[in-house]
């Protein structure tokens, strides 16, 4: 079997076993009928199943165990899924769309994707860089500026933001800043050998704890948010920002303006990012708090609108 098939074996096993409890017998069954077991094994030999066990522990750090009693197989995670660090529910995510994938043979016209945008190539030096804290030479292309520029870089941390990859770090253009950079400008990178250290008390999840992307340029304020009852739901399932917190009857009726509506309070800085977001909404959201976001949406609505006073009443 080849190293590529191996690992789809490795996907395979992960999403089926986090799917829910299941006994070897039950694993057998399902491997007998699925796709990825190409030579047609009616059942998943044993002895490369605990190989396979141990080597995705080792690659992975997903540590499939049995319950001695029931028999059931489990994915490890200490407590549940919701306790795991982001990088392995981020894993264990991408395992089972690809088994899906691999699952779904013959639909490729059925499924859509939306576009990734480049720079990931950059992600395995990158990698290596922020491990063995080693700097880069960047070439970076700014929209600001529209021009090429070269850069020693040192990275700190990645996170990904809608389908974007970014790294924070220093630049040599910028020394003594944190700053945020889109991996899809990047034109050119090599890393170097020379070391370098991160702040002392830095914390990726700190650093972007009271901010909504990967935009910086507002402080964080107390939010509040009036909004109609289909766009709660839609809050409700998917939240803007972790300190997002639905008020009560009693304490909505201080601030509502309308009937039958919702009222959200978030902790978070309005930057660009977020105030775009909010604009997703339309008419079913308004800023109540704080006052100057309330007026800056506002004055933004007007100009939209006046971009469509001229426009003929008998437009088609």
């Amino acid at each position: 079997m080849s190293p590529a098939q191996v690992f789809k074996v490795y996907i395979w096993l992960v999403d089926t076993i986090s799917s829910g409890r299941l006994t070897k017998e039950d694993i057998d069954r399902r491997w007998s009928h699925s796709s990825i077991n190409i030579y047609g094994e009616p059942f998943f030999p044993t002895r490369k199943f605990h190989r396979y066990k141990e080597e995705i522990l080792t690659l992975f750090g997903i540590n499939i165990r049995c319950n001695r009693k029931s028999g059931y197989y489990y994915i490890d995670s200490d407590n549940d899924v919701h306790s795991w660090g982001d990088m392995r529910r981020y894993i264990v995510s991408a395992f089972s769309f690809k088994a899906a994938l691999d699952e779904a043979e013959g639909l490729e016209e059925s499924i859509l994707f939306e576009p990734i945008p480049a720079g990931t190539q950059y992600l395995t030096t990158l990698m290596r860089a922020i491990r063995s804290r080693k700097q880069l030479l960047v070439t970076y292309h700014s929209f600001d500026r529209d021009t090429d520029s070269d850069m020693f870089f040192s990275p700190y941390c990645l996170r990904v933001f809608k389908q974007r990859w970014y790294v924070v770090g220093e630049a040599s253009t910028h020394p003594g800043e944190t700053r945020v950079y889109a991996l899809d400008r990047i034109v050119d990178l090599h890393m170097l050998d020379n070391d370098f250290a991160i702040p002392q008390g830095f914390s990726p999840k700190r650093f972007f704890a009271d901010y909504y992307g990967v935009f910086r340029n507002a402080e964080p304020v107390l939010l509040r948010l009036e909004v109609l009852p289909r766009a709660a739901q839609f809050l409700r399932t998917l939240p803007l920002h972790p300190s997002q917190r639905e008020l009560g009857e009693v304490e909505a009726a201080k601030y509502r303006r309308e009937e039958d509506t919702v009222l959200f309070e978030y902790y978070v800085a309005p930057t660009f990012d977020f105030i775009q977001q909010l604009r997703t909404f339309g008419a079913e959201l308004r800023v109540l708090a704080p006052l100057s976001l309330a007026k800056q949406m506002q004055e933004e609505a007007l100009k939209v609108l006046s971009r469509y006073n001229d426009t003929p009443d008998n437009l088609k």
